[in-house]
């Protein structure tokens, strides 16, 4: 039978530290939406350094730079541009930017949702989120930015 200090003990961070609070899905969504997946994975990278499982969440990180690599080079040199223009308009682009970057952030909460459950269910609130959140969406934008333009023809 477990002890009971084993029962009473937090289930976020670390097993020596005390709960810890990590950025809401709210910023991790809005990262994602506007900052596609770097900015999507760069909240949940920071989630990560805050558990204390960087070492265990660090593949999200070459996933994003992938899926916006592979998003630029096809854009600019596979001629995705003009089939997201035909299909979707003049808006196609950040269309596939925003739809990637939800996809990324899907994944992301499927990892890390037993934290965001337990730290409703612990009555923890999220740290403000309001600077790495932009921090994380200019940097995304940066990158897609960069990208496109280093691949354009």
């Amino acid at each position: 039978m477990p002890d009971v200090n084993e029962l009473l003990r937090p289930s976020l961070g670390s097993e020596a530290s005390p709960a810890t609070s990590i950025y809401s899905t709210t910023v991790g969504y809005i990262a994602a939406f506007f900052g596609g997946p770097i900015g999507g994975t760069a909240i949940a990278l920071t989630n990560s350094w805050r558990l204390k499982r960087l070492g265990k969440d660090w593949p999200l990180g070459v996933i994003a730079v992938a899926l916006t690599g592979g998003m630029a080079w096809w854009e600019q040199r596979a001629g995705g541009i003009n089939w997201l223009n035909a299909h979707f308009g003049s808006g196609g682009q950040r269309f596939a930017v925003r739809v990637v970057g939800l996809a990324m952030f899907a994944v992301i909460y499927l990892i890390h949702r037993r934290y965001y459950r337990s730290m409703d269910m612990m009555g923890i609130k999220p740290p403000s989120g309001w600077v790495p959140g932009i921090a994380a969406t200019i940097g995304g934008m940066a990158v897609m930015t960069a990208l496109g333009d280093v691949l354009a023809p």
